[in-house]
């Protein structure tokens, strides 16, 4: 079966799954965020607790070489614990982030509490949609990588408008003969929000994302994940890309991304 990465030893090797639109010997975010998601989903001593946080920022871009991850605790607490994560490509670090988790505790929610909201429909009987197509008729030379494997099933049109609702499925793995869990799904498409909410400035300018903050109220049930998302973005280039995650139950969580301007292909 097709993967991101190949372990060997301390070291992910990534394969051309992985590989970003912008270049072919560069890393997409949704398979750095799939990398932090793997080892946060392996962290010991957290059973009976809850992953409510992935903090992600991505310092450089992330080539296509080997890639090491080292991991520190920064709190052991009995209702909370924290993690530090750093990924390097040699001894240049590439990105940075946080893993949160906090102590399941049952309650009795009141009559009054918030309810989540429902997913919206689909994924069955939504026809797919292709990023690569999509990419490829603007008449640009467009690598393959993990945008072009990636199943889209679009809610509302994936138009570059900046605000779109779309389903979204990894059907292949992470790390060479690992399934990939719930978790790590919402984990790796938390940085397809930017793909979503994409707002297209004209000119071949759109935008990318610096960073990615995911929030998870409960874990994920489903391989399939829903991110309803909106730009926000100001005449100075800088701005914010909030969606909505929901899984086949409903509303689980959001992402933040800090996103600005960014030529879509140099060739």
């Amino acid at each position: 079966m097709p993967c991101l990465y190949h372990q060997r030893g301390d070291l992910f090797e990534p394969t051309e799954y992985a590989r970003s639109p912008w270049h072919p010997d560069l890393l997409h975010g949704g398979p750095v965020a799939a990398l932090f998601g793997y080892h946060l989903a392996r962290w010991p001593g957290t059973d009976g607790f809850q992953l409510s946080r992935l903090s992600l920022t991505m310092l450089r871009p992330v080539p296509r070489a080997p890639l090491a991850m080292v991991m520190e605790p920064v709190r052991e607490g009995r209702r909370m614990k924290m993690v530090a994560l750093s990924l390097y490509a040699g001894d240049k670090l590439v990105a940075r982030g946080e893993g949160l988790w906090q102590k399941k505790q049952p309650v009795q929610l009141p009559d009054h509490a918030p309810v989540p909201e429902p997913p919206p429909a689909g994924p069955e009987g939504i026809a797919p949609f292709s990023i690569q197509q999509m990419l490829d008729d603007k008449g640009l030379a467009i690598p393959s990588g993990f945008h072009t494997h990636v199943q889209v099933r679009p809610v509302t049109p994936w138009d570059e408008r900046g605000q779109s609702t779309a389903w979204l499925h990894w059907p292949a793995q992470i790390v060479d003969q690992q399934a990939v869990t719930p978790l790590e799904q919402a984990c790796m498409l938390s940085d397809l929000g930017n793909g979503t909410g994409q707002l297209n400035y004209g000119a071949g300018v759109g935008t990318i994302n610096a960073d990615i903050v995911l929030t998870l109220s409960r874990d994920p049930t489903t391989d399939w994940i829903a991110l309803s998302s909106r730009a926000q973005c100001q005449p100075q280039g800088t701005g914010v890309v909030h969606s909505q995650v929901f899984d086949s139950l409903g509303a689980i969580g959001y992402v933040l991304q800090s996103v600005q301007p960014n030529r879509e292909f140099n060739g």
